[in-house]
Formats: C-alpha cells, sequence, structure tokens
C-alpha cells in the first residue's frame, strides 16, 4: 500500500490530519507561488504520478553501500550510522523549492528533542543527484542546518554515485523522477529514524514533524538505550499514525499504561503493609 506522501518537492498533498501538516502547507505554499515560472516542473501529470513512498519498516538498509562527505572521505554506509539512532533525509543539493526547509524543519526538531547529538542520535542526508558537488551540498549545509545544540557537528551531508543511490531510494520505498528540463528531482520529503544495526525504524513527514514524534522515534529505534525511562512510558501511551508520520495519543495504550501503573502501585501498596504487619507481629 503506497503511503504518507507522492508529492515532487515543491508541493506536498494533504493526509488525513491537516491540523499537523499545517506549517507544511504554509512553506509548500509560499515556496510554489514565490517559485519563478522558468522553474516550474516540466514533469507530466503521469510522471508525478509515479512519485511515491512506499514506507518499509524494518528493512534492512545496503550497509556496504559507499558514501562520501563533504571532504571526500568515503565509508560504507554501516560506518556512517555510529552505534546510535540516526535521521535520514534524501534531498536534491540544488533544490530551490522545499528540500532546503524540509531539512531546516527536521534539524530544528531534532534541537528541540532534549537528546544529544552525537550521542543519542546523528542526522544524515544524502543527495538525489549523483552529480552534485560537495561544494553544493556544503551551500545547503550552512543555508539550513540548525546550529543549536550541536545538530550541526553531528550531521553529515553524504552523496554516491548512480547506481548507490538507487539502491538506498529502493531500501527506504522512495520512488523519485527526474525532471531533466531543470536538473532536478521529483520526490517525496520524509524523514527515516533508523536503529542502530542499520534498519529502518519509522518514516515521518519532513515537513510537519515535531521534537516529540522524533524524541519517541528514536528513543524507540534506541531500543532502551536512548532517553529516560519516563520516555518508554510515554511510548506506552502514544501510538505512530503513519497516515500523518506522527506519534498521537492513543486512548487504548493510554489506558493499558494507567492501568499497569495502578496495579504496580498496588502491588507495592500491599507489600509495604504486610512487611508492616509482619513486623508488628
Amino acid at each position: 500500500m503506497r503511503h504518507i506522501l507522492r508529492l515532487p518537492c515543491w508541493i506536498e498533498k494533504p493526509t488525513s490530519h491537516p491540523r499537523v501538516q499545517i506549517a507544511g502547507w504554509v512553506l509548500a505554499l509560499v515556496a510554489w507561488v514565490a517559485m519563478p515560472l522558468p522553474a516550474q516542473a516540466a514533469l507530466s501529470s503521469s510522471q508525478l504520478e509515479q512519485v511515491a513512498l512506499v514506507p518499509r519498516a524494518n528493512v534492512q538498509l545496503p550497509l556496504r553501500t559507499p558514501l562520501r562527505d563533504l571532504h571526500e572521505r568515503s565509508a560504507p554506509l554501516q560506518d556512517w550510522l555510529g552505534g546510535f539512532p540516526t535521521v535520514w533525509i534524501l534531498a536534491d543539493y540544488t533544490c530551490e523549492t522545499l528540500c532546503g526547509p524540509a531539512i531546516s524543519i527536521v534539524s530544528n526538531a531534532l534541537a528541540d528533542t532534549g537528546l544529544n547529538a552525537g550521542k543519542d542520535f546523528r542526522l544524515i542526508i544524502v543527495g538525489f543527484d549523483s552529480k552534485d558537488t560537495a561544494a553544493q551540498a556544503l551551500i545547503m549545509k550552512n543555508a539550513q542546518l540548525s546550529p543549536r545544540n550541536g545538530v550541526a557537528d553531528h550531521s553529515v551531508f553524504l552523496r554516491a554515485v548512480a547506481s548507490e543511490v538507487s539502491a538506498l531510494t529502493d531500501a527506504f520505498g522512495v520512488q523519485p523522477v527526474y525532471d531533466r528540463e531543470h536538473d532536478q528531482f521529483a520526490h517525496p520529503a520524509a524523514a527515516f529514524v533508523v536503529t542502530p544495526d542499520g534498519r529502518i525504524s519509522r518514516t515521518l513527514s519532513a515537513l510537519a514533524v515535531d521534537a516529540t514524534s522524533l524524541r519517541l522515534a528514536l528513543v524507540e529505534a534506541g531500543q532502551g538505550h536512548v532517553g529516560r525511562w519516563s520516555d518508554q512510558i510515554h511510548l506506552l501511551c502514544y501510538g505512530f499514525d503513519p497516515a500523518s508520520g506522527t506519534y498521537t495519543l492513543a486512548a487504548r495504550r493510554l489506558l493499558i499504561a494507567t492501568s499497569s501503573f495502578s496495579v504496580i502501585v498496588l502491588a507495592l501498596l500491599i507489600g509495604v503493609l504486610l512487611r508492616r504487619e509482619h513486623a508488628t507481629r
């Protein structure tokens, strides 16, 4: 089942939760209106229909795929994971519409999670276009990446040859379409949370993501090694809504969590009373 978005990088379609998408819609509208006419997409409607995102939870990324950073250092994908959860964004480094704002939204949300960059997470951006240079990637990094809370210091902008990019898009379930006339890609705007061993954990909306959803996704991907014990309780109360790409408070989960907490408290109380009775005797 195709999911979340069928969208080029300059337009995002609505989901079943429009209030969650309002920030993304505002950005999309502003970018679309402000875009010069010559930069309009040359893709036909049938081509745009091919743009899709098919979330693939628990799929293993191609760990041996070589990726190059801004300093032309090449290493297999596995080495870029760093041993902790990572957030991935696929972007066109020469995109003049929403790729930049998507990176800005996600990096600012990461800065607001309260988690430690470089210890609890790393942000990884990979370019769609194998022709894009390190200089172009650096321009996007400097223009869009949040400088707050160490996010920029623990983010990497990577590039790969066309065949390796294709392997990555297949793994993430991304189906982009290349606009040859304007040398840009129409693609879904998504952020992917990946486990320390390189498995896709969650797919979030890059234009509507919030700090709470990102924190919960990273805690979930960290499998007990990220966040506090209270985050595990929050995960019991919140459920992931794939239609909006966010975590929402789930009444059933909340009921289970509160019931479990009540049982634990009651058991502790009974234990204390039994101990007091035994001590009195």
